[in-house]
């Protein structure tokens, strides 16, 4: 059962022309790259550590145009954190184990979403659908996504694919929604 979001957090959001548009926020926990980092959380909680759950969003903080925010070092916590997706036109939804809440909440934003969607974290079952909702990353296109997306920021398709997301979202991933089901 999907929970999460509180449609009215998402009303009255900037709209997608007046944001940012040759940046890609990236939000929430990354692992740490250093090599005895990664060999010391393996031994401690090798399922749980951050750089195997977060491998893709961890990369994508590499990149020169992905602007990188820690999960709560920001004043967009909690109820504002819509407020920190609506000043980007696209933000990565990324885990590796299974999709999170940010792949409906950086939708329903309004947001051009970046999904990592693969086998291994069963993302389709989201019911996002590439090119129409979403767009769909791996770790092998991933810079080929963004890269199409900072040469082509301009296309109208962009928009629409954000806009699609944000309908998707709101209509399945609301606490009503989630209320219902549990009934």
């Amino acid at each position: 059962i999907f929970y999460g979001l509180e449609a009215q957090l998402y009303e009255n959001l900037t709209l997608f022309s007046q944001r940012i548009k040759d940046r890609i926020l990236n939000t929430g926990n990354i692992g740490n790259t250093h090599f005895f980092s990664r060999i010391i959380n393996d031994i401690r909680n090798p399922k749980w550590n951050s750089y195997r759950c977060k491998v893709l969003r961890t990369k994508c903080c590499q990149l020169d145009f992905v602007d990188y925010t820690q999960t709560l070092q920001h004043e967009y916590v909690n109820n504002n954190y819509p407020k920190l997706l609506e000043q980007y036109q696209a933000a990565i939804a990324a885990d590796s184990y299974t999709p999170v809440q940010k792949y409906w909440e950086i939708p329903a934003a309004g947001c051009l979403t970046f999904m990592e969607v693969t086998e291994k974290n069963d993302g389709k079952h989201t019911g996002f659908i590439d090119n129409e909702t979403c767009v769909y990353i791996n770790e092998s296109n991933y810079v080929e996504k963004f890269n199409e997306f900072i040469e082509t920021r301009d296309d109208p398709k962009w928009e629409k694919i954000a806009s699609n997301g944000r309908k998707f979202a709101l209509e399945n991933f609301n606490n009503d929604v989630a209320v219902n089901s549990l009934v």
